[in-house]
């Protein structure tokens, strides 16, 4: 705690000693540290979204058993899902912490599904959650449930059903293992130095989120669609939700990058954005160019679907500037190596 006191001390003083915009800086934004919007990350953004998902999953679970059961019910099965996998989408936009540590990406939504390996892993019938882990993971999570929901409806009482139970189940036991983790995260966040390395974990995985709703979500599909003359082939499509799935990876994005209307949030008061963390450290033009470009991209973002393909590669090249702007500037300013790979988090 002396360490932090003395680290407020010596920002506050030179605050005063600087330039009459760095005044007005501190009037805008606390000075933040790492401990600060670590703490505020886990409390008010994963927290909450690893509990909405966790509660949401048992419904999918319930609605696909009512299904199998008979009489077939696949709307009600087709909207849990729906409803599970956005609340999915919202937590898995960033990958921080237990969802990197449990490699939960890869466990509950690996793109693309094998078709091939799902049919000989329903041929295998397994009977419970035990013999679901010896199937692999492109085989199994929210993509094989769409599979099964649209693409080839399980009908009820059948093997193929059983099986969309099972996964969906096993969603579920990963859901609430992420939703204990990240309440003891907000609970007793990490501090002084482990938050450093969080914040910086943070940071490369808000960058690694935006990459893949940019380049794996979105451009690749349409330059791979141009290299075969064939159309897109975007995540979610079966179920008719790529744009939603989307649009909710996106608004946690710009959540965590954009500050809110009403201004930066007190210590302690509410998530820290990016743009609120560089306010507070005094780049007050930098964070009003980073500002201009998330408004940019959220512009492009709206209403996107994967049928206009211009208004989709028009919504990546938006979402680039960020990508851009991140890597040359605004990550030196917060302080932070930036070491994404497209294997963090997934």
């Amino acid at each position: 705690m002396r360490t932090r006191f003395r680290w407020r001390v010596g920002a506050a003083l030179t605050l005063l000693l600087c330039a009459p915009g760095a005044l007005w800086a501190q009037a805008a934004a606390p000075y933040y540290y790492p401990p600060d919007a670590v703490a505020a990350l886990y409390r008010d953004h994963t927290a909450p979204l690893a509990r909405a998902f966790a509660e949401q999953a048992p419904t999918l679970v319930q609605a696909l058993q009512g299904h199998c059961a008979g009489p077939a019910a696949l709307a009600p099965a087709r909207a849990a899902w729906t409803q599970t996998v956005l609340a999915w989408e919202r937590l898995a936009a960033v990958a921080v912490g237990p969802l990197i540590e449990r490699r939960s990406l890869r466990e509950i939504d690996f793109q693309p599904l094998r078709p091939e390996l799902l049919k000989r892993s329903l041929a295998r019938e397994p009977k419970s959650l035990d013999d679901m882990e010896r199937v692999g993971t492109p085989a199994k999570g929210l993509p094989a449930i769409e599979y099964l929901l649209w693409s080839a409806p399980a009908a009820p009482r059948s093997g193929a059903c059983a099986y969309a139970v099972l996964a969906a189940q096993a969603v579920q036991r990963e859901a609430e293992a992420l939703r204990a983790a990240f309440d003891a995260l907000a609970a007793a966040p990490p501090e002084e130095e482990a938050a450093v390395t969080a914040f910086v974990e943070f940071i490369n995985q808000w960058l690694g989120g935006l990459e893949r709703l940019r380049w794996t979500g979105m451009e690749k599909p349409l330059r791979e669609a141009e290299t075969r003359g064939a159309a897109p082939a975007f995540a979610r499509l079966p179920s008719g939700q790529t744009g939603a799935a989307w649009a909710a990876g996106w608004a946690e994005l710009r959540a965590l990058a954009r500050q809110p209307d009403s201004g930066a949030p007190a210590i302690g008061a509410g998530r820290v954005s990016i743009e609120s963390y560089l306010r507070g450290r005094g780049h007050i033009a930098l964070a009003d160019r980073w500002r201009a470009t998330v408004d940019e991209a959220d512009r492009a973002m709206q209403g996107v679907q994967p049928g206009a393909p211009a208004g989709v590669d028009a919504a990546a090249r938006a979402l680039k500037k960020l990508t851009t702007l991140m890597q040359s500037e605004v990550a030196g300013s917060l302080e932070v190596n930036l070491g994404f790979s497209s294997a963090d988090g997934d």
